[in-house]
């Protein structure tokens, strides 16, 4: 008889582990997502837009806008067409950044919306990519305290951990993904940067620039899916011990 009520005690406690969130937490992730997303348009938008030939060229006139490469004092026709390149590049980045994720929120509010109404259904609700997208939120919004992946890894291995049992994996993955929209961002600051060299005849520069850049988009992503990992690892284990 013990036995019997043990075993009903932990189908319990296995129902209560991997019932979805509610799905007001889901939209609420998608609030924040597309809030993030509109911001960075508003951004991109004034860049691209407001930011012109002539304000820039108003600028290095007036000293505020300088350009050094390699100790080279470039002329101001070539400061212009440097600054252009990049500021334009950066605008545009702001832009596909901003609006991939307005549309990622809501892509992600419809599939959220599909799996519930599958579960009242009857069927089975994927939990993994959701943990790992409310873990990079998480790590967004807390962007301000240190480490910040490893609590947003932390929060998606620990809601992953009673489901899948991968909270290292769904870890890792929260911190790639809120690395995302920056590797993004910098990816096209990279090419802005590159192109406004090469315009300056300094596509040597221009190469090297990339490849460190390049570099530094790897420990980004490294940085961001490692502590998310390690997050993970501490948030499984957390759950494991209730």
């Amino acid at each position: 008889m013990e036995t019997a009520d043990n075993t009903a005690s932990s189908e319990r406690d296995d129902l209560v582990f991997t019932q979805p969130l509610p799905e007001y937490v889901d939209w609420l992730v998608a609030v924040a997502i597309a809030l993030g997303g509109m911001a960075l348009t508003v951004g991109g938008t004034a860049v691209t837009f407001v930011v012109d030939r002539d304000l820039i060229a108003e600028d290095i006139e007036a000293g505020q806008i300088t350009v050094v490469i390699l100790e080279r004092d470039l002329t101001e026709a070539e400061m212009l067409e440097f600054t252009l390149e990049v500021v334009n590049w950066t605008g545009i980045g702001l832009l596909v950044t901003g609006i991939g994720l307005v549309l990622f929120a809501i892509g992600y509010v419809v599939f959220r919306h599909r799996a519930y109404h599958n579960v009242r259904e009857g069927g089975d609700i994927d939990t993994y990519r959701s943990s790992a997208i409310l873990g990079a939120v998480a790590t967004t919004i807390l962007s301000f305290v240190p480490l910040s992946p490893i609590l947003g890894g932390g929060l998606a291995g620990y809601l992953e951990q009673p489901v899948t049992g991968r909270p290292v994996s769904v870890g890792a993955l929260s911190g790639f993904l809120a690395m995302a929209p920056a590797l993004i961002l910098v990816g096209f600051v990279t090419v802005g940067l590159y192109s406004g060299l090469a315009t300056v005849q300094e596509t040597g520069l221009g190469f090297v620039v990339v490849a460190g850049m390049f570099f530094g988009l790897l420990v980004l992503a490294a940085y961001g899916a490692g502590l998310g990992a390690l997050g993970g690892f501490a948030g499984g284990r957390l759950a494991d011990s209730r």
